[in-house]
């Protein structure tokens, strides 16, 4: 089953006051599903500090949601909001990646 996490509201994180809604698809404790939660962690208290929600779905419990999302291969982030949604897959080691998705410009990698 997916379960929200993380924060909400806005803050003064490089992500320019925007709010950001991410799902994350997982597959349990999977060697990259683990790496690719504790990488986007570390983006999200970098660069979106406070103006975040973050939804993460493991895959075994809950495939229905993946099969919806078009989601086949985990880990996979899937970026709601603010702007068209994108995926990115892998585990999310390429922090320029993750800004570029996300439209933030001009932040320091």
């Amino acid at each position: 089953m997916s379960q929200p996490v993380e924060k909400t509201g806005k803050g003064s994180g490089d992500g320019k006051d925007k709010f950001y809604r991410l799902r994350l698809f997982l597959a349990d404790s999977e060697p990259n599903s683990l790496l690719a939660r504790q990488n986007l962690d570390l983006f999200c208290e970098t660069y979106l500090k406070d103006c975040y929600v973050l939804e993460v779905v493991d895959v075994f419990q809950d495939f229905r949601s993946a099969l919806e999302n078009g989601v086949l291969v985990t880990p996979a982030l899937v970026v709601i909001e603010p702007q068209v949604e994108r995926m990115i897959f892998g585990n999310l080691s390429d922090t320029r990646k993750i800004l570029e998705a996300l439209g933030i410009e001009g932040a320091r990698v």
